[in-house]
Parts: C-alpha cells; sequence; structure tokens
C-alpha cells in the first residue's frame, strides 16, 4: 500500500457530456497499490472499487468530513472502508470521490463522496439504476459534500452517472432541508429534472439548552416520569445500580465484547441476528468501534446493577453531532425496562457534554420508545432523480409506486412485530 496524493495506472473512461454537468473526466482505481507517488489526481472524479483502494485517500475523504456542512459518520474513512469489507454483496459497492477543478498547480480538492451500487431488475426494471449504496447497518445515506462546493459536487455526480447510462439515481435516507438536499433542488430546478420523492419520516432527535433534568419535565408527563423514577428505585434495590458514560474506557475489546454478549443473550440471539453470531457484522462493529476509541469519537453510555450490564448504547461522535448506533439490554430484567431507563439517563449525558450540540437517534419512525422521550425531530428523505436516459420518466413513476407500496407494508409488519414483542423488544436499532 503506498501514500497519499498518488496517481492511478489507467484512465477508466474518456472524456464525455452530461446533461447535468460539463465534461467529466473519470479514473478508477481497484486497488491502493496500483497508485504511483508523488502526483495529485488528475480527473474530476476517481472511482474507487475496493476498500483497500480507500486507504490511500483516508486523510483527504476525514478533511472532507470535517468541512461538511451534513454530517455523516457512516462515510468516513475508517467505518466506510470497514462496511465495505464485512458487509457489501459481491462486490457491489463503489465510492466516487469528487473533485474541484485543478488549481494553477495541478492540485484539486475533494469536494464530495458518494458510495454507490447499480442495480439490474429492480421491480422488472431492465435499465440500471444508481443508488447511494447502504448495508444492512445503514441509517443514513447523506452524501458528504464539502461546504461552499455542495452543487459543484452534486453536478459531478450526476453526470458521473448519465455518463455511465444510469436511467435513474436514488437517494435514501438523507436529511432533509440539509445542505444536500438544497443543493439537490436547486439543480434539479436549473436544469429541469423531474424527481419522485420516494420516502419522508421524522425520528426522534434530541437538541435542547435545557440540562437533563428540566428537559424530561419540559417534555415527558409528570405520572411518566414518576412511574420511571419508581422503575428506577425497585431496581436500585436490588444492588449498585449505575449509570455511566465514557469514551470505551482503557480496555476496548473488553467493552466490546461485553456489548456483543449482550446483545446476544436478548431477542436477537433467539432470531440468529446478534452481531456476535454473525461473523462480518461482529468484525465490522468491532473494527468500527476501535476506530472510534483511537480517534476519541465513541461514545458509550451504560447501566450496571453490581457492575453487571443491564443496558448498553453504542454510539458515534461526527463533529459536534452523535449518532446512536447500537443498543442492547438484559431482558431477564425487562419489567424494570433498562433500555428505557439508560436511554433517559442518556440525555443527561448528552446535554451536558460540551462537545455536543445534537444526538440522532437514527431509530425507526415511530419508534415505540425513543419517540415517547425525545421530543425533537429530524426528517429524512428519498429520492429518485431522473437522467437523460430515454426511459427515465416513466420508470420513475413505476419504481416510486413500487417502493411506497413495499415501505407501507414493512411499515404495516414493523407494527404488528412491536405489538407481538411487548415490552421484551423495548429498543429497537
Amino acid at each position: 500500500m503506498t501514500g497519499l496524493g498518488q496517481y492511478p495506472l489507467w484512465q477508466g473512461f474518456a472524456k464525455k457530456r452530461s446533461r447535468i454537468g460539463n465534461e467529466l473526466t473519470v479514473e478508477v482505481l481497484s486497488h491502493a497499490a496500483r497508485y504511483l507517488h508523488g502526483r495529485p489526481p488528475s480527473a474530476d472524479v476517481i472511482i474507487l472499487e475496493s476498500a483497500d483502494a480507500i486507504m490511500p485517500f483516508r486523510a483527504e475523504i476525514d478533511a472532507l468530513a470535517a468541512f461538511a456542512t451534513d454530517r455523516n459518520v457512516q462515510f468516513e474513512s475508517a467505518t466506510l472502508a470497514s462496511a465495505m469489507e464485512h458487509l457489501q454483496k459481491k462486490d457491489e459497492a463503489r465510492v466516487a470521490l469528487l473533485w474541484s477543478e485543478a488549481d494553477g498547480t495541478g492540485n484539486r480538492l475533494l469536494v464530495g463522496l458518494v458510495p454507490y451500487r447499480v442495480s439490474r431488475g429492480l421491480y422488472g426494471s431492465p435499465f440500471p439504476i444508481w443508488h447511494v449504496w447502504q448495508h444492512i447497518h445503514s441509517y443514513i445515506g447523506t452524501p458528504l459534500l464539502r461546504g461552499g462546493y455542495e452543487q459543484q459536487a452534486v453536478r459531478r455526480f450526476f453526470a458521473l452517472a448519465e455518463m455511465q447510462g444510469a436511467a435513474l439515481v436514488d437517494f435514501p435516507l438523507f436529511e432533509a432541508e440539509g445542505a444536500f438536499d438544497k443543493a439537490l433542488r436547486e439543480i434539479m430546478a436549473s436544469g429541469n429534472v423531474r424527481f419522485r420523492e420516494t420516502g419522508r419520516h421524522q425520528r426522534a432527535f434530541l437538541r435542547s439548552e435545557l440540562d437533563g433534568e428540566a428537559y424530561l419535565a419540559a417534555n415527558i408527563r409528570k405520572k411518566k416520569r414518576k412511574e420511571f423514577n419508581r422503575l428506577w428505585n425497585r431496581l436500585a434495590e436490588l444492588g449498585a445500580l449505575d449509570f455511566t458514560a465514557h469514551e470505551g474506557g482503557e480496555n476496548i475489546d473488553e467493552w466490546i465484547a461485553r456489548f456483543l454478549t449482550l446483545e446476544a443473550r436478548g431477542w436477537k440471539g433467539k432470531r440468529g441476528t446478534a452481531m456476535k453470531m454473525r461473523a462480518n457484522e461482529r468484525a465490522y462493529f468491532e473494527e468500527i468501534c476501535r476506530g472510534a476509541h483511537r480517534a476519541g469519537t465513541l461514545h458509550c453510555t451504560e447501566l450496571t446493577l453490581d457492575g453487571k450490564p443491564l443496558a448498553m448504547l453504542a454510539s458515534f461522535r461526527s463533529g459536534r453531532g452523535v449518532f446512536t448506533f447500537k443498543i442492547a439490554f438484559d431482558e431477564s430484567y425487562s419489567r424494570y425496562s433498562p433500555g428505557t431507563l439508560l436511554m433517559l439517563k442518556a440525555i443527561g449525558a448528552f446535554l451536558s457534554d460540551d462537545k455536543v450540540d445534537w444526538v440522532d437517534s437514527c431509530a425507526v419512525p415511530g419508534h415505540p420508545m425513543i419517540d415517547h422521550i425525545w421530543a425533537e425531530r429530524r426528517t429524512m428523505s428519498s429520492m429518485l432523480v431522473t437522467t437523460d436516459h430515454a426511459f427515465s420518466a416513466p420508470l420513475a413513476g413505476w419504481i416510486t409506486f413500487a417502493q411506497r407500496a413495499e415501505a407501507a407494508a414493512r411499515a404495516k409488519l414493523r407494527v404488528l412485530y412491536d405489538r407481538l414483542q411487548g415490552d421484551g423488544n423495548e429498543q429497537a436499532d
């Protein structure tokens, strides 16, 4: 593997004019070893075909993430590389690095990053459809765009999709009314581009100037607060009950092992979906936690009884925000709602942290627990955008109809499942 600022040995595509973007040069990098030393990128777009190919660009990607208006911890270099290594299916994922125009010295600035995959046969469509890549543990799909360069980066990505024959471009689960959403809508309006919003929902979000106690008093009914206090006191009668917030402690591997064991003892273990039981998902979780621990961006909260974990939450910082990722709790104590008690205590920990402005629950819409204790909401959107492909517009109508029908069916099944699970599933991811 070689260092940063290097150059691929071969060019993937010639120039071609796009409906939305200008002439575009593209290069493809399959592995880091295909780079030569000492030369900056000379193309408008570099496509990375593997986790290894990300390595020479890690510094640029993390700098991009730091200057992005919309935060997305899942597209930062370490997390993205781990996902591509462990969670993709049949090498489906590619990463488009979108560069600015070269300056007088030939240097370019990385202005955007979009992981994507290409599907054929979706709902019977014979034409290629580009999707921002998602995996089993995805909770946000907002592209990384450098502040001030959002439109340039989005135009680059559209030009890439069109020159490679995409019939549609699918942007799932991005932050509505953010910088990406604004840039996308402005480009579509200026180019008379059609789009279909295939999904929009709100999920629990935490942002407040109040402290923990004041927040609970303002947003949870007094009767409900009394009930939670009663559960806490009853649980405390069984032993030393403690809540702690930390960054993984001195031995991160020990904390990870405790988390995975706790998750596997619950309903996910019974269903065979716990991360500990799936080698690739376990490796992904271990890698991203270790990487965040080294970087100081791991946020851990846990509820223990005589030192035994009753509930644990793994979260990740990104800038001044936090994304909650996975929660696990001991179902043998479910009558005390340990997961809910943990999240109630976590409110105070987050609001008192001077490095945190907001927390995204990353929860499903209408979550049976978190929606009732976190008052704010973040709106998430999904959108299909047409291209210059001859069948793009009619195809967009059909795909939108099919996706909405599928989403409605899934939502009904989710509600039914939550009702059947009852208190045993007080926390969903």
